[in-house]
């Protein structure tokens, strides 16, 4: 049911694609009876559509780029197209003297691939090579007709390699000289024949494919000890007005400085002394493992080249921490800078790996460089691969506008391939609110200041940060007919801000923003508190008729109760929460109060809007143990007509739902006494705190 679900909502050019996806994802050919056949849609009149095909931008004049045949000196023309992206849009610019602003002016780039990261001068996560400003009015940016064309956040390495040396295995490792102009700073990714290379860890194992959910998981759990935190309060804020009477969660608080420091700003809702339903925000200062859990250990002759991954302690996400120091005699490896890849914190952690040791470069398509030397070495799988991309940069295409008045407006970006970009993992992360996220507010795409936004037909893959971010104003933005695969963050995050508990004063919040027929799988690749789609303070957000699989946490994350009026509807989403725990395909908090209009337009409440989820498709596998999770403190959704298999719903110290309509199929799957047992489940309701104004009904 699941994959003709899937089927039945892919765009019409798509359908075959998202049904041999959902076949392999649920692995059908290992199954004893008949794969499902490839689905044929009918005749029947469906309530549901898939996203309206874009219309065709009238171009009152075209400017054309071929990065084989153009030159920027010439003047755009088909016959004699300039060469580089910017220079192309730097000639749109001088255009607008002659057309004005009003007109629809286009670049159209014809095929290749456009190594971006070879020129780009810039190596922030939200100014793109290709930065659009509100000088950039009325623009489209898409592929000429149906060729393919890459946009690279890397520059193509030509390496000249020798032996360096022969493993015991007959593997052989091999080196070669970086060039000059390539930035060994933002040099953090490589990519080899357009994929994702492994840097040397331990254990073996490629973190594309090979997470917690993997039978070989590349992944130890030999921790002897972990090494408790030191303590550093933060300043607290409370504030005792407003006041949200019936819920846990009633006052606006929040931690400054102290341990919240390592955000960026050092701020955090879980830094206070006794956030409610949590503990303070710490991490471990690191690690004892034990004997021959790194047999290598006494090898590693530069450790502080190296990283760790690891789990949170209750697998409600993962940090990543830079290595400060070992003690190989001992076993134990401190933890420098890093940690801050989710809010919560722990005293201690779960399951990790280690990377980026020279003397782990042990296994086919492990890779390491030397910043010293300017040497990379690599173990090839006995034949040496053709192509080698190093990241340059994070961020391809950025859109900022001044301010809200002077914002960017209708930007058409469609039809390319955006690829091979920096991780940012070790960049900044700030905590947008209550929710258990941190989120590096950086991507691919980034948007902050705009107005009627369209990105469709695109394929973001192999990535090292987010796809998509939204970040603060962003209104009537177009996500659709995309497709994200291979992230090492999530796919689409909208970020908004407000100044303190006041989001009624203040509009820097992503509104009335689409994100329809999209096809998200194979992401958080690295970050593991991630998903395809994160909503955190915004405003009014569709997310319908999308594809979402194969992925660590939750598919759909609404990190706190601002505002509200999102609609997540006609999704099909299986195989998620792979790596992590304690929670759902869907996952909602609303632990931390915000004033904002949404119950009655120009007046001030910390109340929000409902939210409707409905006629969504959700498998509920792995380790998820709800299909739709309203945990801490959640009111105001209203949940029907979704089929939710294996699992069913779960409350928790919230208020004013409605549940109608469900089709709840095996919902008692699950065996403990803690997860889906049961259709719903109302966890620990208080009286006059939670618990009140709960609607069920057939």
């Amino acid at each position: 049911f699941t994959i003709e679900m899937a089927g039945y909502i892919a765009p019409s050019f798509w359908k075959s694609k998202w049904t041999a996806l959902s076949e392999s994802a649920f692995q059908m050919d290992e199954c004893n009876e008949t794969k499902y056949p490839t689905y044929q849609s009918s005749n029947v009149h469906k309530p549901f559509k898939t996203a309206q095909e874009t219309k065709k931008q009238i171009c009152y004049h075209t400017v054309y780029v071929h990065n084989g045949m153009g030159h920027d000196l010439y003047n755009g023309t088909f016959e004699k197209p300039m060469k580089t992206i910017p220079a192309a849009l730097t000639f749109t610019r001088t255009l607008r003297a002659v057309y004005g602003n009003d007109l629809t002016l286009c670049i159209i780039i014809r095929e290749g691939i456009y190594y971006l990261g070879a020129t780009s001068t810039t190596t922030s996560s939200e100014l793109g090579a290709i930065a659009l400003t509100s000088d950039d009015n009325n623009l489209v940016i898409e592929n000429y007709q149906n060729e393919r064309v890459v946009l690279s956040g890397g520059i193509l390495l030509q390496l000249k390699w020798s032996v360096h040396a022969k493993t015991v295995n007959n593997n052989v490792i091999m080196k070669a000289q970086i060039p000059s102009d390539v930035k060994l700073d933002q040099f953090n990714e490589l990519y080899i024949d357009g994929k994702r290379a492994i840097v040397a860890k331990y254990p073996n194992g490629d973190p594309s494919t090979q997470g917690l959910y993997a039978k070989d998981p590349g992944f130890t759990f030999n921790v002897e000890k972990w090494l408790p935190p030191i303590s550093n309060p933060s300043i607290e804020i409370h504030m005792l007005e407003p006041y949200r009477n019936g819920t846990v969660f009633t006052n606006y608080q929040l931690g400054i400085g102290g341990g919240a420091s390592i955000f960026n700003p050092p701020a955090n809702f879980w830094s206070t002394a006794s956030p409610p339903a949590g503990n303070n925000y710490v991490v471990p200062r690191g690690f004892t493992v034990k004997n021959d859990a790194l047999p290598h250990i006494r090898n590693w002759s530069e450790p502080t080249s190296g990283c760790v991954h690891t789990f949170h302690s209750g697998y409600w996400g993962g940090w990543i921490f830079e290595i400060a120091s070992i003690n190989s005699t001992e076993n134990t490896i401190m933890f420098g800078q890093g940690g801050f890849q989710e809010a919560r914190g722990s005293d201690s952690g779960g399951a990790f790996y280690i990377a980026n040791i020279f003397e782990e470069l042990d296994s086919p398509n492990e890779w390491f460089l030397d910043k010293e030397t300017r040497t990379i070495y690599f173990m090839p799988n006995q034949t040496m691969p053709e192509v080698f991309v190093a990241s340059q940069i994070s961020c391809l295409i950025s859109m900022s506008g001044g301010s809200i008045e002077n914002s960017v407006n209708n930007i058409a970006i469609q039809g390319l391939v955006l690829t091979e970009t920096s991780h940012t993992y070790m960049k900044d992360f700030m905590v947008p609110s209550g929710g258990d996220w941190s989120v590096h507010r950086g991507g691919t795409i980034y948007l902050t200041n705009t107005k009627q936004i369209s990105i469709t037909h695109n394929l973001f893959t192999q990535l090292g940060s987010n796809g998509i971010a939204l970040i603060d104003y962003n209104y009537l933005t177009s996500i659709t007919l995309n497709e994200f695969v291979w992230l090492a963050d999530s796919a689409i995050i909208l970020v908004g801000s407000t100044n303190g508990i006041d989001g009624f004063s203040v509009a820097s919040q992503p509104a009335n923003i689409l994100i329809q027929s999209n096809l998200i799988h194979e992401t958080g690749i690295y970050v593991k508190q991630s998903s395809p789609v994160l909503i955190a303070v915004s405003r009014n957000i569709s997310v319908i008729g999308n594809l979402m699989f194969n992925i660590p946490r939750a598919a759909i994350n609404i990190n706190d109760g601002f505002y509200g009026n999102h609609t997540l509807s006609w999704n099909v989403m299986f195989n998620t929460v792979r790596e992590t725990s304690d929670h759902g395909a869907i996952n909602t908090w609303d632990r931390q109060p915000y004033l904002s209009d949404a119950v009655q337009s120009g007046l001030p409440s910390l109340w929000q809007h409902g939210s409707y989820i409905h006629h969504n498709t959700i498998f509920n596998n792995y380790n998820a143990l709800w299909p739709i999770d309203h945990d801490d403190g959640s009111c105001f959704y209203e949940d029907s007509y979704n089929f939710l298999m294996y699992g069913g719903k779960k409350n928790y110290l919230g208020h004013s739902k409605k549940d109608h309509h469900q089709i709840y199929v095996y919902s008692d799957a699950g065996t403990d006494d803690f997860g889906s047992n049961t259709c719903l489940d109302y966890y620990a309701p208080r009286r006059g705190y939670s618990g009140w104004n709960e609607v069920y009904i057939e």
